[in-house]
């Protein structure tokens, strides 16, 4: 007994003078599982630098901490402590940057085992993890894509965790985005119109973004012919506007037969920041907009705001109700039914998961197209928790074709360029339009084209493809496919129309209203003319066009056009110079167009 009570007095001197000694000497503990380097003890703490394994724990409260092995235990523990965090995000970024870097400082006495910057773009609910490289043991830095740099915008905070799992997490901060000429376009990806305004239409529009140089001018249109104004809730009259301001809508009408494309043409541009946007409303009809290039949730009371609506789709006039969100480019008219003003507020974010959202699951569809002679099975799309809506890793390149081959390519962006064979977007959408293009050289045909589903699709997709030169819907494209029996020559349009009933129901019909039955050419305006004139024809379907000036005596003047181009409505514009540059004289002349075994002229007339 006595030997026992001696060796338990021994122990507890043992261990006052080795805490002695760690207070008053400076301390270096090696073994391999940690390394901590020389640090001054304070008699309240232990500080400990260096990098710790997996094999180094702590645990407990904050008044105790334990090295596993039984090094120390006792009432020092700072290892229940997350890192400490210093950021650096830059306060102004340019599209046009080439490399946007991010950076941040962390330290944490238990070693530092990961370092992220969580980017999260407009209207998604979920943000991108980008992993930060280690400069050296405290620094770390990232450069963020550029294709996350769009008029979307987005917003981004720093999540640090040491090797116990102990994390630190930065404030959500947003940029200032700047865009360059023509990146703020009414051709986006979710644009209420992205073919533009249709002429001789009154038409409600905003803008999704704040111009640098906001004042109107004939140039901010690319052209003249225009008539636009908002409408002031307080007086109830028609203003013509000076400048364009952010969260107004204005109505506008055009007269060319062309449709209208607004866009910074002349000016950059700033994409608005990522936060609740209040509109206030004043008494009456107000005529507002979405701030936010993307689909946007709104929030209003129910109780003093009545009626939200907007006028006008392509080429038919009425009104309509909204869905649930507002889109970019869309004007809305919206009653405040109280006599004080209100407010309604359109928010970036989602702010819950909504229950819609199960439906959204990932799937996969494989598309195939086949010959006699030649197949070509790389096509995919579908949708991906970490796709984007955008090019991204997931959307892959088409490979070269040989001499003679079948093919398949898919338009990315909607502009008309055909060049992946895989698109892939994010399943925060139920809805979506896939355009296809199929071609071929060598292939005496038929050409079939088919699908099928690579994993369980969700409930309640509906899938519809619409073949372009036929002007005809398969609403079992799944079950039967489609088949080709012309030999192709030009590509051969196809759109696959992805989601709930009806969307695809109205979609088709959307689709049929931007086809032209027919090839045409459009007398040219104004006519006569001095020196420029407009040429407008229409393609019923995409391959290779020429548009030629005559003279009166049948020589060839001017070659306006000698290209493929894209099924739909498209326009030229002759200046009076022929193909040598020079100014021709004041007499008669005709345009010629020639397409797919088409043949069109009109007479024109020059006076000088």
């Amino acid at each position: 007994m006595m030997n026992f009570i001696f060796l338990y007095i021994m122990k507890i001197i043992y261990f006052s003078i080795f805490i002695f000694i760690l207070n008053a000497q400076e301390y270096k503990l090696k073994s391999s599982q940690i390394s901590i380097t020389s640090q001054t003890l304070e008699s309240s703490e232990l500080q400990l630098k260096g990098t710790v394994s997996t094999q180094f724990y702590g645990t407990g409260s904050s008044d105790s901490m334990i090295l596993k092995g039984g090094v120390i235990s006792g009432a020092l523990g700072l290892y229940s402590e997350p890192p400490t965090l210093t950021t650096f995000f830059p306060e102004n970024i340019s599209t046009s940057n080439n490399s946007t870097v991010a950076s941040a400082i962390s330290t944490d006495m238990n070693g530092i085992s990961s370092t992220n910057l969580y980017v999260q773009l407009g209207g998604k609910a979920n943000p991108i993890k980008l992993s930060m490289l280690a400069v050296n043991d405290s620094l770390f830095e990232v450069s963020i894509p550029d294709s996350l740099l769009s008029s979307r915008n987005f917003r981004a905070y720093f999540e640090s965790i040491d090797s116990m799992d102990y994390a630190s997490q930065s404030i959500y901060e947003t940029p200032s985005l700047t865009l360059s000429a023509e990146e703020l376009t009414m051709q986006s990806l979710f644009s209420f119109y992205p073919d533009g305004l249709a002429g001789d239409k009154w038409r409600l529009f905003s803008w999704p973004g704040e111009l640098n140089n906001s004042k109107i001018t004939a140039s901010t249109l690319k052209d003249d012919g225009f008539v636009f104004y908002y409408w002031d809730p307080q007086t109830n009259k028609r203003i013509k506007p000076d400048t364009f301001k952010t969260g107004v809508a204005y109505w506008i009408q055009h007269v060319f037969k062309k449709p209208l494309i607004f866009k910074n043409a002349d000016t950059t541009a700033t994409a608005v920041p990522l936060q609740d946007y209040t509109i206030l409303l004043q008494p009456g009809w107000n005529m507002i907009g979405s701030p936010f290039s993307f689909r946007a949730k709104y929030e209003y009371d129910e109780s003093k705001i009545s009626g939200i609506y907007q006028f006008g789709k392509k080429e038919k006039d009425g009104w309509s109700s909204p869905l649930d969100v507002f889109e970019p480019w869309a004007g809305y008219a919206i009653y405040n039914d109280g006599t004080t003003v209100d407010s309604i507020i359109i928010k970036p974010f989602p702010d819950t998961v909504s229950a819609e959202r199960l439906l959204y699951s990932d799937w996969e569809i494989s598309l195939r197209v086949e010959g006699e002679n030649y197949f070509d099975h790389t096509g995919r799309i579908g949708r991906k928790e970490n796709a984007l809506d955008y090019k991204d890793g997931f959307d892959t390149p088409a490979l070269p074709n040989s001499t003679n081959y079948v093919g398949l390519q898919i338009d990315l962006d909607g502009n008309e360029e055909f060049g992946h064979s895989a698109d892939f977007r994010s399943n925060d959408d139920f809805n979506g339009t896939w355009d296809i293009q199929l071609s071929a050289k060598g292939e005496p045909g038929p050409i079939y084209f088919s699908g099928s589903f690579l994993n369980e699709v969700p409930r309640d997709l509906t899938i519809a493809a619409f073949d372009i030169q036929k002007r005809e819907v398969i609403e079992q494209f799944m079950v039967t496919g489609l088949t080709i029996e012309e030999r192709l020559t030009t590509p051969y349009d196809i759109k696959l129309v992805i989601g709930d009933a009806g969307y695809v129901q109205s979609s088709i019909q959307e689709i049929l209203a931007d086809i032209p039955e027919q090839f045409s050419l459009s007398q040219n305006y104004p006519n006569p003319f001095n020196p420029t004139t407009k040429i407008d024809f229409a393609l019923a379907r995409t391959g290779d066009v020429t548009i030629v000036v005559y003279n009166l005596i049948g020589q060839k003047v001017k070659t306006l056009v000698s290209e493929s181009l894209h099924y739909g409505y498209h326009g030229i514009t002759w200046n009076g110079l022929d193909d040598f540059g020079r100014a021709v004289p004041s007499g008669v002349y005709f345009s010629e167009l020639r397409a797919k075994g088409f043949r069109q002229s009109k007479k024109m007339l020059l006076l000088k």
